[in-house]
């Protein structure tokens, strides 16, 4: 990993995205005893300045003592595996409108982070959020208007998750492995849900939901064992439209609220 690359500043190496434009991503760290790294917006190469616009993959693999990362709002993505092994890495401010690519923060060490609500996701639209072992709160903010396929999978202590009133659609198998997230609240702006768990891989206690009339979703959304043992929480008034819908009326225990 650390030959790929165009060219060296600092402690950081680079590989050159677009000569045109005079932009570069971060290919390489060289940061394995760094507590702090501050990535620029710009740096010198060539007698030229260039734009620093990404998060190359593997970019900071196995920084094992990084604790700060800082990013400039020059930062436009996130690629596979950029933050991987940075143990020690708890938390990171993501910059505005960034486009986090699949398994962005794949194995890092956080353990709480905001999503800020212009993110993009990468075109795959798959667990960009996902394999963060010891991540415990998850929010994203107000803008998100949707959560991709396997988003928050395998994250095992995620107790806590915000989701936006913006939220509309929630993708497959988003919760799979997030043995530690016994509540969710789903947004009444949320049109449409994908199958969000494997059968019997789910840790589901409290389902809220916020509309009048349910929407229409699959028979097998959630596994028979959420079905058959957590509470699904309704509107008051609206028990009855659940039991007569189809994915909604095979939960046991409904309760209105």
């Amino acid at each position: 990993m650390a030959s790929a690359y165009d060219f060296k500043s600092g402690s950081l190496c680079y590989t050159i995205v677009s000569k045109s434009e005079r932009t570069v991503e971060v290919a390489y760290a060289n940061a394995r005893h760094a507590n702090k790294v501050v990535v620029p917006s710009e740096v010198n190469y060539d007698g030229k300045k260039w734009r620093v616009v990404g998060l190359g993959p593997d970019a900071f693999y196995d920084s094992v003592k990084l604790t700060e990362l800082v990013l400039p709002s020059s930062i436009k993505y996130i690629a596979g595996g950029a933050l991987e092994r940075c143990h020690e890495l708890k938390q990171i401010k993501l910059p505005s409108g960034v486009t986090l690519r699949t398994y962005a923060l794949r194995n890092s060490g956080i353990t709480s982070i905001r999503v800020p609500g212009n993110v993009k996701w990468g075109s795959r639209h798959i667990g960009q959020l996902s394999n963060l072992p010891k991540v415990t709160s998850i929010l994203l903010e107000e803008g998100i208007e949707s959560v991709p396929d396997a988003a928050f999978q395998f994250d095992a202590n995620l107790e806590y998750l915000t989701l936006p009133t913006s939220l509309r659609h929630i993708g497959r198998y988003a919760f799979v492995g997030c043995s530690a997230l016994t509540r969710l609240d789903i947004p009444v702006g949320v049109r449409t849900i994908g199958r969000l768990v494997d059968f019997g891989d789910c840790a589901l206690k409290e389902i809220h939901v916020h509309w009048q009339d349910p929407i229409q979703i699959a028979g097998n959304t959630f596994p028979k064992d959420t079905y058959m043992n957590a509470v699904l929480y309704v509107p008051r008034g609206s028990k009855g439209n659940y039991r007569a819908s189809v994915g909604w009326c095979r939960f046991k225990n409904i309760e209105e609220e």
